[in-house]
């Protein structure tokens, strides 16, 4: 069989330069060729299979915490079999392609693509026959060697492969391939000791696999080698640093959606029937004291007006009349008919000075938009208007019913107003309704506050929302306090 051009350059040649990793197989390689240079295969004293077979699935369950178990195992088998290098494969899942997982004389498999890519190539013929196949092949060998094996055998300048399959009840698990010197090719005791390597190296290679895979993510949070010794007190410390911050005392507030409005608020009303006709106010408007705010039309007060003068000039003549003729029964019908047109007279007049509202006191408008209402027909004592003094302010808070039980009058807390978020105003709750109200499909109270100091800025209207302190409280109650009154209503619920 022709070779190839290339020279034959043994594992230690074609290890990568010294760096941290090399460094670290150097020192395992060495730990490993002490552990079993008692027992390597030589021509002067052979290991017992049993013996040789236990020190390489020792090598694979003590591997030493830092280095991988993949690594350690091929390293045993290239320095107890005295092979140039040891190469295995494995399938990560049932389905999956084979992976070369370790090569004994590469620290990183990235580092020489074109060696791996044929171990591969190896690995996955062998895994397909289902059985050992060596270059050259064994005189009494069940198949012949594939293109892979010699593709192999070429790229190490003529060298003896042999691959064995990892597996059992008809499913590969991977594949192990090693390769050593021409003149040394692999006898069939050594073949038989690697099969038999490979039914106990298989379910402790799929444990393997196993416990990599629910590792995964895990791995990222792996700690330092130097503080190993102190993960058994991990659980202990962060149980009570956990019970000792969940302790902390810290201030628990409640936040309520709040309402400014005035200290105390005027609704104007309309003094009689009629139809607005001028309108000289809106809402958030400024207003002094008996300012015009609305004008009613005084066409129908007029006519009135006009109707019971001439029923009391009629009147009065005929009362002169009477007096004229001295007819007393006369007289006293038309006195008492000027009577009445004199009384109708004096309503229509003040029927008609009532035509305009004048404001009460000086402020500022609450609400009561007319200006598109002109023309409108009212009733007498129908609200139009509500003023207030900008002098003094009430807060009207809506806290829940769950939180209802940390307030109390005199409860300090901030009130930020949605017209000026950068401005926090001190505030104390003077007052909480006794009668529940529902909002937004939640029941709630309704609390009273006023501000600390003055504020010129506020308006009537305004609306915001109040933080109230209520105290200090362990961060605990106050991280997961619903959660435990949910949990505790519904064991009440259920339970009883």
């Amino acid at each position: 069989m022709s070779t190839s051009s290339v020279p034959r350059t043994p594992a230690r040649d074609v290890a990568a330069p010294a760096s941290p990793p090399a460094q670290a197989d150097a020192q395992l390689r060495a730990a490993i060729r002490d552990l079993s240079r008692a027992g390597a295969p030589g021509p002067s004293r052979p290991v017992p299979a049993a013996e040789w077979l236990m020190e390489a699935v020792g090598v694979l369950l003590q591997a030493p915490r830092d280095a991988d178990a993949l690594r350690a195992l091929v390293l045993h088998l290239a320095a107890s079999l005295r092979c140039d290098r040891v190469a295995l494969g494995l399938r990560r899942q049932t389905r999956a392609d084979l992976e070369v997982m370790a090569v004994s004389d590469l620290p990183r498999l990235s580092d020489a693509t074109e060696l791996v890519r044929d171990l591969h190539a190896a690995m996955q013929e062998a895994a397909a026959s289902a059985c050992t196949l060596t270059h050259p092949a064994r005189r009494h060998g069940p198949m012949q060697a594939g293109l892979a094996h010699v593709q192999l055998s070429r790229s190490m300048g003529a060298c003896a492969v042999c691959t064995v399959p990892l597996g059992g009840d008809g499913v590969v698990l991977g594949a192990m391939t090693l390769q050593r010197d021409l003149g040394a090719p692999f006898r069939t005791e050594e073949i038989l000791r690697l099969e038999q390597a490979a039914t106990y190296f298989t379910p402790l290679l799929r444990l393997y696999l196993t416990r990599a895979a629910t590792r995964g993510p895990a791995s990222l949070l792996a700690w330092p080698g130097w503080l190993a010794p102190l993960r058994r007190h991990v659980w202990p410390v962060a149980f009570g640093a956990t019970l000792v911050i969940g302790l902390l005392p810290v201030h628990r507030d409640v936040v309520a959606p709040t309402r400014v409005q005035g200290l105390h608020e005027r609704q104007l009303v309309a003094p009689r029937d009629g139809f607005i006709s001028v309108v000289y106010a809106r809402p958030g408007a400024q207003i002094q004291a008996g300012q015009s705010l609305i004008d009613f039309d005084g066409e129908q007060a007029s006519s009135e007006l006009r109707a019971a003068e001439a029923t009391l000039a009629q009147s009065e003549s005929a009362v002169s009349e009477a007096l004229a003729r001295h007819d007393q029964a006369q007289i006293v019908v038309q006195m008492a008919k000027v009577d009445e047109a004199r009384a109708r007279a004096d309503l229509a007049r003040r029927d008609l000075e009532r035509g305009r509202v004048l404001a009460p006191l000086t402020g500022v408008v609450v609400s009561g938009d007319l200006s598109r209402s002109i023309g409108a027909p009212v009733k007498r004592g129908e609200v139009m208007m509500t003023v207030a003094p900008v002098d003094g302010f009430r807060l009207v808070l809506w806290v829940d019913e769950r939180d209802i039980a940390g307030v109390q009058v005199g409860t300090i807390g901030a009130l930020r107003v949605a017209a000026r978020p950068g401005q926090a105003l001190p505030m104390t709750v003077t007052r909480i309704t006794p009668v529940a109200r529902v909002r937004e499909g939640r029941n709630g109270f309704e609390v009273e506050g006023a501000l600390v100091s003055a504020e010129a800025t506020l308006r009537p209207g305004f609306e915001g929302v109040t933080r109230l302190d209520t105290g200090r409280h362990p961060l605990v109650a106050d991280l997961f306090g619903r959660l435990f009154d949910w949990l505790r209503m519904g064991w009440w619920t259920l339970l009883g």
